[in-house]
């Protein structure tokens, strides 16, 4: 191989020609202390620079220390041994389409670019830098003015990193596009750029530890990880390491595939166990721009971001997370200044975890979600939404999608599939919602939907929904498929569903208005203590009352466990819109449930004395009816009075031993006064001896016990006379009869003066 010899090196330096092989030609060789001497020239050579094309540099070129003033060009180019530049100072340095054992280059200064493109880089150097890993391309602590090209670069680590380059300072933008291939760690641990990271094309093979490491970084402008114009994906396979990363531009991931590979046995001392299995490993990142997953995106594996400071989180429609029984999107305690969103079409397999995470924006979830991690799909716990809460069209299998404790815009589940039925599909427990909760048009709901100790502040809306559980099970031992204990709803309940089996439970829940398909509520419902202020239809009923008593009874008697205060509750709202006589329909009602529960329990006497009350003044409601009987028995004994056979045997006494008959004074031989004065007509009261009779007036002193009129205490019917013992019978029955019949008229009243 034809040797370059230092004189057309000196020549070609001062005139700044390129030397080395011609177009075509024999490959020639360079030593390399004759390029480090030619190197130390400082103005002799031209300000372009030494220019090497197709040349073999042989030994070891070790620019160590060394202050070039003038740039460095390589194209095609071969070394034997690694380039040596540390705490070198160079005007530029290209090594473009060559091939290189090595770059040691830590603290080396580059006033213009560092341009390593089309080259091929293979080695494992050991460093002061790093006592643990061997690597091919050496650039900790450097610093680069200008850009770092690496457009076509592979670099192997030979089982070591690929690059480490901790602490390096690059002013401009750091390239590695159009297939840039690593194998081994990409390591820029605290480096500081001046403009974008862009991995257009790239492909990056970690064989120990994580692929790409940026932690710690500042970045001024955006990372790129993106396919190319060629349509090439980036392929990362192993874990990308961004925590405490600062990105004040964007940081967009499109088109690519993020693979974990797990963790070497040698990493697991110094690392956190929540980093096994994880693709993008990025606690604490801060992104000034959005963070973005568009495109036909592939992670294999977590993302987590938590406690991040980021701009907007979007997850693109055709983009997939797959982490099968663990956490896919992890973003515990992080701060959005903007949206989360995950597009309609997005397939993630494992669970999105937002505990305590705080959404300055909205939260929009479109895509499908399975395969979680315990038994969330999405853990929303002590979540923090300003915005609306989307979650129309998401399809959820095997877990909940969890909001207990959490504080939300609103939350819209227009269409929604959520299949737990082992478990919660959607729980609210202990949320404030600021606005509406809508789950309808289509919302499909297969487990216990929990709104319990929930409070809404706008409108809670079930129209067209579907809520279905299959029976119960160990977190819904009731089998309920809506559960709203203690749920304040302060802007209405519309309980339009489409279809709820088998039961519901809105035990001591509170809401403004009803508006409710009494003939879509399950077989079974607990509603004790459930109150609201009024009934409306719902939105899209046909015509039909509203104030329907009749239906209200029959819904109110469906209840699980029968319960007085719903009766009272609903009779309550009839009477403030002034329904009373509804109200006291449905409070009727109550009582006859009650009776028809309650009467196995109760004696022969008590079961005859609620049956007699019900029908005599339907329990107090009704209290005019007693006076129609009591007429009706004051008609019997003034009838039975008023009969020739009843009057002769009634006595009365004058006190003075005189017996009167309703003829007059009785003598001894049985006849009376007026007969033996042979007087026409009967005289009853003995020429005024004794009160005189009046049928009626004795009627009413014998039936009505709170009137005294004398004339029951004055005549008596006779024992001794035939029939006078019938008479008195019958005449302390009707005092009987009148004395109940008054007391339950008297009792009704007192009912429904406590009731009002």
């Amino acid at each position: 191989m034809e040797q370059i010899s230092e004189a057309e090196l000196s020549s070609a330096s001062r005139s700044g020609a390129v030397i080395g092989a011609g177009p075509g030609g024999p490959r020639r060789a360079m030593p390399a202390a004759l390029l480090r001497r030619c190197c130390q020239l400082r103005d002799q050579v031209d300000p372009r620079g030494i220019r090497l094309a197709g040349v073999t540099v042989t030994g070891q070129l070790d620019l160590a220390g060394l202050t070039v003033p003038f740039p460095l060009s390589f194209r095609d180019c071969d070394f034997d041994e690694a380039l040596v530049v540390e705490g070198a100072r160079l005007a530029g340095l290209s090594l473009t389409g060559c091939a290189l054992p090595g770059l040691l280059g830590n603290g080396v200064r580059i006033r213009r670019d560092l341009d390593l493109s089309g080259s091929r880089i293979t080695g494992a150097h050991r460093t002061s830098a790093s006592t643990s890993q061997p690597a091919a391309v050496w650039l900790c602590e450097s610093s680069v003015r200008g850009q770092l090209l690496a457009v076509g670069t592979v670099i192997d680590g030979a089982g070591g990193r690929a690059v480490q380059a901790d602490g390096i300072r690059v002013a401009g933008s750091v390239r590695l596009l159009q297939q840039f291939a690593a194998r081994g760690q990409v390591r820029l641990i605290g480096a500081r750029l001046g403009a974008s990271l862009d991995l257009v094309g790239v492909h990056l093979a970690a064989t120990d530890g994580p692929a790409l490491d940026l932690s710690g970084a500042v970045i001024a402008g955006s990372v790129f990880l993106i396919s190319d114009r060629a349509g090439r994906r980036p392929v990362i396979q192993g874990r990308i390491d961004m925590g405490r990363t600062q990105i004040t531009g964007q940081l967009l991931i499109r088109d690519a595939r993020l693979e974990d590979r797990g963790i070497a046995a040698n990493e697991r001392g110094y690392v956190r166990a929540s980093v096994l299995g994880c693709a993008l490993n990025a606690p604490r990142l801060s992104v000034g721009a959005e963070v973005a997953l568009e495109g036909t995106c592939e992670v294999t594996g977590s993302v987590d971001l938590s406690m991040s400071e980021l701009s907007d989180l979007t997850v693109g429609g055709q983009c997939q997370l797959n982490a099968p029984g663990r956490t896919a999107l992890r973003v515990i305690n992080a701060e959005l200044r903007g949206d989360l969103r995950v597009a309609a079409g997005a397939r993630i397999a494992g669970t999105i975890r937002a505990a305590g995470a705080i959404v300055r924006g909205a939260l929009v979830l479109h895509g499908t979600v399975t395969d979680p991690e315990r038994r969330s799909v999405v853990g929303g716990t002590a979540l923090v939404v300003d915005g609306d809460v989307d979650l129309a069209g998401l399809r959820t299998t095997g877990g909940r999608v969890n909001f207990r404790g959490a504080t939300l815009g609103s939350l819209a589940a227009d269409g929604a599939h959520l299949d737990n039925p082992d478990g919660y599909s959607l729980s609210l427990n202990q949320a404030t919602v600021k606005g509406s909760v809508r789950l309808v048009d289509g919302f499909c709901s297969a487990g216990l939907v929990v709104l319990s100790r929930s409070t809404i502040e706008g409108h809670l809306e079930c129209t067209g929904g579907s809520f279905r559980c299959p029976g119960p099970a160990a977190r819904n031992e009731h089998g309920n498929a809506i559960e709203a204990i203690s749920a304040t709803v302060r802007g209405g309940m519309t309980l339009d569903w489409t279809a709820v089996s088998p039961s519901v439970d809105f035990t001591d829940a509170m809401t403004t208005f009803l508006a409710d398909d009494l003939r879509a509520w399950p077989s079974r419902f607990a509603i004790s203590g459930f109150t609201y202020e009024r009934f409306e239809r719902p939105p899209g009923a046909g015509p039909g009352p509203v104030w329907d008593q009749a239906a209200r009874c029959a819904w109110l008697a469906r209840q699980d466990e029968f319960d007085s205060g719903p009766y009272e509750q609903a009779a309550r709202v009839f009477r403030q819109h002034g329904y009373s006589r509804e109200a006291e329909q449905i409070l009727m009602a109550q009582r006859r449930a009650a009776r028809r529960i309650g009467q196995s329990g109760r004696g022969v006497v008590h079961r005859a004395a609620d049956a007699v009350f019900s029908v005599s003044v339907a329990y107090g409601y009704r209290p005019w009816r007693v006076l129609w009987a009591l007429a009706a028995l004051l008609a019997a004994v003034s009838v039975t009075l008023a009969l020739p056979v009843s009057q002769a045997t009634l006595r009365a006494n004058d006190g003075n031993g005189g017996v009167y008959t309703t003829g007059g004074l009785l003598r001894p031989d049985g006849g009376t006064a007026a007969a033996a004065r042979g007087s026409p007509a009967a005289d009853s009261c003995g020429d005024g001896a004794v009160r005189c009779f009046s049928p009626v007036l004795y009627a009413v002193d014998t039936v009505i016990p709170l009137i005294s009129l004398d004339q029951r205490s004055t005549w008596y019917p006779d024992p001794r006379v035939p029939g006078g013992t019938a008479l008195l019978w019958w005449l302390n029955l009707a005092t009987l009869a009148g004395w109940l019949l008054s007391s339950i008229f008297a009792l009704s009243f007192t009912r429904l003066a406590r009731s009002a």
